[in-house]
């Protein structure tokens, strides 16, 4: 159990009540949930402690002692598959005197830290302590000492993990997603190498809102969302009891609405995913699963959006596209991916602008819980997701009031 949250922290989560239910009821988060570092840190234990964080795609690291590193609240991590083939997410901090023992990414039979020569199997598990014998037998030493490991569960070839090592399971509470992500195969699907997007000047539930409600696209991406209007997009039910927020955009294009894609022709590009149905073929689904995860499942690829919070005004951002192995192999694969990407630059740069002024005018005293437009329903859902986890923290930290 963290810390309990102080009795600020614990009036403001008894404020937003409000907050969640549907667009005629529900108001807007108040400007300290994204600008308080306060209420960040009261994040970090309620939230990023305690819930699934997708980390990336198993092709990633497709062979044993392929890894990469990635840091989520302050703690650095490795992300490995085995000798076994069992991907593991492994602390990276070195059990003697804390440096990390692996950065970046690669391939290696073991980790050796840099600082001592501290060095541990694919598994966490020590194998050598240079001159540790003097102290007591290295047997000994290895009986109680690994990398800490976390709990992992694979999702569609999506790598999750939890800090918490009793946290229930992932899947059940994905039901209404699997059912529309199921065809699309993606653990069979090869994801594009890594792109860092650096670091965002705002608050990660402001990405998760921008990404996830299509009202804004006819003012901000006006000229070129087109192709997916915001007259099409639809919204669907949300239970409590989810962990993803979604909704469709439906393709408007001169090939009956199949196979669109974000691009002046508003066609895609590569060949869609094969097994797909008609609906499927005919929108994007845009998907979050809090917090560390945005996916945007496009008929012939699935982007995904890794956000790492860092401040309550500073997110990392790491993305991925993911290809039908048969477009990965192909020559023009590199130059599909880049045509894809462009058009993300662009949008990009437009919500950059107003999702960072956003999250200065935040920190007026003036900033307003709001009312929702009805092109906004995700949102009240997205405030459930949170609201019902912040709750539930400060009950059992007995800090509710």
């Amino acid at each position: 159990m963290g810390p309990r949250p102080s009795q600020a922290v614990a009036d403001l989560v008894g404020r937003l009540d409000e907050c969640v239910g549907d667009t005629r009821t529900a108001r807007t988060l108040p400007g300290e949930c994204y600008t308080s570092e306060e209420f960040f840190a009261f994040e970090k234990e309620a939230l990023l402690f305690r819930e699934w964080l997708c980390l990336g795609h198993h092709s990633s690291i497709p062979d044993p002692g392929d890894y990469y590193t990635i840091t989520v609240a302050d703690e650095p991590l490795i992300v490995v598959r085995g000798e076994d083939h069992v991907v593991r997410v492994l602390s990276a901090v070195c059990r003697h005197r804390g440096h990390p023992v692996a950065q970046d990414a690669g391939n290696c039979a073991q980790f050796r830290c840099p600082y001592h020569w501290w060095s541990y199997a694919l598994d966490g598990s020590l194998v050598a302590a240079p001159e540790m014998r003097h102290t007591l037998p290295l047997p000994e030493l290895r009986a109680d000492t690994r990398l800490p490991e976390l709990r992992v569960e694979l999702w569609h070839g999506l790598i999750f993990a939890n800090f918490d090592l009793d946290a229930a399971p992932l899947a059940p509470t994905l039901w209404r997603i699997e059912r529309e992500v199921a065809a699309f195969g993606m653990e069979d699907l090869v994801a594009t190498p890594v792109e860092s997007v650096g670091e965002r000047p705002w608050n990660w539930k402001l990405h998760h809102e921008n990404a996830l409600e299509p009202y804004h696209t006819q003012f901000v991406h006006r000229g070129y969302h087109e192709m997916a209007p915001v007259s099409r997009a639809t919204f669907w039910d949300f239970e409590e009891d989810e962990g993803a927020v979604m909704h469709p955009t439906y393709f408007d294009n001169a090939q009956g609405g199949l196979d669109g894609g974000m691009n002046p022709m508003g066609v895609a590009i590569s060949p869609s995913i094969p097994g797909l149905s008609d609906d499927q073929r005919s929108r994007v689904l845009f998907g979050s699963i809090p917090p560390t995860l945005f996916l945007s499942i496009f008929p012939n690829y699935v982007g995904l959006s890794i956000l790492l919070p860092q401040s309550a005004g500073v997110t990392l951002g790491r993305r991925h596209l993911l290809y039908p192995k048969s477009v990965a192999e192909d020559p023009t694969w590199s130059w599909i991916h880049a045509s894809e990407e462009a058009f993300d630059d662009i949008a990009g740069v437009q919500d950059a602008t107003t999702t960072s002024t956003l999250q200065v005018s935040l920190r007026s005293r003036y900033a307003p819980s709001g009312r929702y437009s009805h092109q906004e329903a995700t949102l009240p859902q997205f405030n459930t997701w949170l609201v019902r986890r912040y709750q539930r923290y400060l009950a059992e930290t007995g800090a509710a009031s």
